[in-house]
């Protein structure tokens, strides 16, 4: 069996960000990833569907630098380009299934959002940089966590159901969605039943929807003094944007397992959560009980 002193459960933004930190800190850690790659729901793919250094959000693509200085500060010290979101021109508005779509004067965007150059798979390769190999597993799928009297014992089982070994550790960071870590971890001794019903109930951002990109050779919608921006109260698309690219709460935990596990996953976070900025707070609270701070 081999040991770390802190395994992170989940490989998307927030757990990548607190391998980071607690790399920076000089805190021996274990991320385990269940996919066969790093970003969680972040994925940037060229129009094949193949992740790109210069491609389409298939997941989260804005930020807003003046609302969430988190992830503004952490873009700016991983030396990130970023570009406003293209929101010049008219909006067009779909009310009913009877009436055409309306066109509308756009407003100024207030307050602007930003994306990132390479999109946001380019936060995802600029984390992954500073991390040593030897400290990433992947298609690395955690099933049971068990309390020792000296720490955890974590069970992982590859991703193809391939036999299972497990790891040893002193804390665990689970940077996944509650929902997720109710549904697909289990504990022993059991977590109180309050304690897994708030996780179950715990709404996972953005679950329910689906994004579709469409590619075209131009953009020919500013050609015709639109923005890129449209709204349908009919559907099935409620929401369309131009994807033109630029080139923790204490009760979260409680009971035997409130001094061996943190949850650290956007949804956790005090502030914007769910949000890429959600998972930069939460991951930096829960990496810094590993730092002194």
């Amino acid at each position: 069996m081999t040991h770390t002193h802190v395994a992170i459960i989940g490989g998307g933004l927030a757990g990548l960000h607190a391998a980071w930190l607690l790399r920076r800190g000089g805190v021996h850690f274990t991320l385990l990833e269940a996919r066969d790659r790093l970003g969680g729901r972040i994925l940037s793919v060229d129009e094949r569907g193949k992740p790109s250094a210069d491609g389409f959000d298939l997941g989260p693509s804005w930020y807003w630098p003046r609302m969430q200085p988190a992830i503004a500060d952490l873009i700016a010290e991983l030396g990130l380009a970023a570009f406003p979101q293209a929101s010049d021109g008219d909006v067009l508005v779909e009310r009913m299934s009877r009436e055409g779509p309306q066109r509308f004067r756009g407003d100024a965007q207030e307050p602007l959002s930003f994306r990132l150059m390479g999109g946001t798979g380019a936060l995802v390769e600029a984390l992954r940089r500073d991390l040593p190999e030897q400290c990433i597993c992947l298609d690395a799928m955690v099933t049971a966590l068990t309390l020792t009297t000296d720490g955890i014992s974590l069970t992982i089982t590859g991703s193809d159901g391939s036999a299972s070994h497990t790891v040893s550790a002193d804390h665990v960071i689970a940077a996944l969605p509650p929902r997720l870590l109710a549904s697909s971890v289990t504990f022993t001794p059991p977590l109180d039943a309050d304690l897994m019903r708030r996780w179950h109930e715990t709404p996972t951002w953005m679950a329910p929807h689906a994004k579709f990109l469409a590619i075209y050779d131009r953009a020919f919608w500013r050609e015709a003094g639109l923005s890129g921006t449209a709204q349908s109260m009919v559907g099935p698309m409620p929401e369309m944007h131009d994807a033109t690219t630029g080139s923790g709460m204490a009760a979260w935990v409680t009971g035997p397992w409130q001094e061996r596990l943190s949850l650290g996953g956007s949804e956790t976070s005090l502030s914007e959560p769910g949000y890429l900025a959600g998972a930069v707070v939460a991951s930096r609270r829960a990496a810094a009980a590993h730092l002194g701070a």
